[in-house]
């Protein structure tokens, strides 16, 4: 009996059966939603929301805003650096701006050279710190 193709047809039929049935009773009530709403933050939000999301005063438009008046950036200047400091790399500010490559990474180098920085890391850890 073990052998024969209706026993094995049961048992595939059972295991779909037993499959559905979880999914309709176990993760019909779920959602992505309700699991993120229920997480509760580890550190007090009051404070980050304050100092600006990353523990330093200002946000971080602020801070680049103002380096950025220090360093005598241009407008498009001002738009590279303020997605460097974002994270980004220069093919996404590339996509973003809808310009050459060229062209970020000459503005990239006016940036870097402007703030007197030397590496994407540099920049950021000098916006990190304006506080």
């Amino acid at each position: 009996m073990a052998g024969s193709p209706v026993f094995a047809q049961i048992i595939s039929a059972v295991i779909v059966f037993v499959l559905v049935a979880y999914v309709l009773f176990v993760l019909g009530s779920f959602s992505f939603s309700k699991t993120i709403e229920s997480v509760s933050p580890s550190v007090d939000v009051k404070v980050v929301e304050e100092k600006g999301g990353d523990g330093v005063e200002g946000s971080l438009e602020e801070r680049c805003r103002r380096l950025a008046e220090d360093a005598c950036l241009t407008e498009r200047e001002r738009e590279v650096f303020l997605l460097l400091a974002h994270g980004r790399n220069a093919r996404y500010i590339q996509e973003t701006l809808v310009v050459s490559y060229n062209t970020v990474k000459t503005h990239v180098s006016h940036v870097y050279a402007k703030l007197g920085v030397h590496s994407h890391q540099e920049l950021i850890d000098l916006v990190e710190s304006k506080g």
